[in-house]
């Protein structure tokens, strides 16, 4: 499948989308700045019993970025009308990295578009959040360093060190991967910007949605503790950690991951989605979403002087 254009006017984008398998309809909701192509050695596994949907976020990889900066509201409102476009009243979402935080967002705002949500090596975002070193997140974004030494930045970033020694060369094919498609500097500007201001800490209470939190016990980009918050936060949470895994678990082990899936969600089917916001709250939605980042600052600011949870 190519581009399929979503929402309208100065809001709209292109996103590409492609599309496999068949079953009940599962969203796959890709990370920072990286195309959908990062789940193609392990779309085929869920493909066998799902109706796999991946596509590019606005501004990441095969999908133009706008004239604006984005936020990850928007973004979860894309995810919205990618299942208009398709035809889909609801599906069952699954967001790694921050696309995790867009899956958040998209349970939050959209409870009726969301079946069954699973948060992959996520975090609820703000200065809350577990923090990685800033030597591992600066790997992301040293666009300038030699394609050799980014490439071994990324690579601890994301894997774990076992799995690098373990299997050189498929971390080395995977982030060939990474390296597809890459994304424009105002697409990666509007990404950082987007996740700067992702805070759902004080609004996770609000998911309906049974939730499965799925985490690499090594992971060094986005580190555990953020998985046991929103576990704890989240009303009906699970929470698996695939020990010694890193960032890139799905990759890593994903005989692991996908059992750990597959078992979670067959012991709750089937699972309807959740009923629609009323009232105040769908009043306001589209509003807060149109002011995502000024809205995200806010929250951020606020999260300054809330009491740091315990990890």
């Amino acid at each position: 499948m190519s581009l399929v254009r979503v929402g309208r006017g100065a809001s709209a984008a292109r996103l590409h989308v492609e599309r496999e398998g068949s079953g009940e309809p599962l969203l796959w909701i890709t990370g920072f700045a990286i195309s959908s192509e990062i789940f193609s050695p392990v779309i085929s596994t869920y493909a066998a019993g799902y109706d796999c949907i991946r596509y590019d976020n606005r501004g990441a990889g095969r999908s133009p970025a706008p004239w604006r900066v984005t936020s990850i509201p928007e973004l979860a409102g894309d995810a919205v009308r990618l299942l208009d476009a398709l035809g889909l009243a609801s599906a069952h979402v699954y967001g790694l990295s921050m696309g995790g935080m867009v899956a958040q967002e998209m349970a939050i705002r959209f409870p009726d578009r969301v079946r069954a949500l699973v948060l992959g090596g996520t975090t609820h975002g703000g200065p809350r959040a577990v923090l990685p070193s800033p030597r591992v997140a600066a790997a992301l974004t040293s666009r300038s360093a030699p394609a050799a030494v980014r490439a071994e930045l990324v690579g601890r970033a994301l894997f774990s060190e076992s799995f690098r020694l373990r299997e050189p060369q498929l971390a080395r094919t995977y982030l060939g991967l990474l390296a597809q498609h890459r994304t424009s500097a105002r697409g990666l500007v509007s990404h950082l910007t987007a996740s700067a201001y992702h805070d759902t800490r004080a609004r996770l209470g609000r998911i309906s949605a049974p939730t499965l939190v799925l985490h690499g016990g090594e992971d060094a980009l986005t580190p555990v503790g953020n998985a046991r918050q929103l576990a704890r936060a989240i009303p009906d949470a699970s929470l698996v950690v695939l020990p010694g895994a890193g960032h890139g678990y799905l990759l890593e082990r994903p005989d692991e991951a996908h059992r750990a899936f597959d078992s979670w969600l067959g012991s709750r089917s089937p699972v309807p989605a959740g009923p629609p916001l009323s009232g105040l709250a769908a009043t306001a939605e589209p509003v807060t979403r149109h002011l995502g980042l000024q809205v995200g600052m806010l929250r951020t600011a606020r999260s300054l002087t809330a009491v740091r949870p315990r990890r």
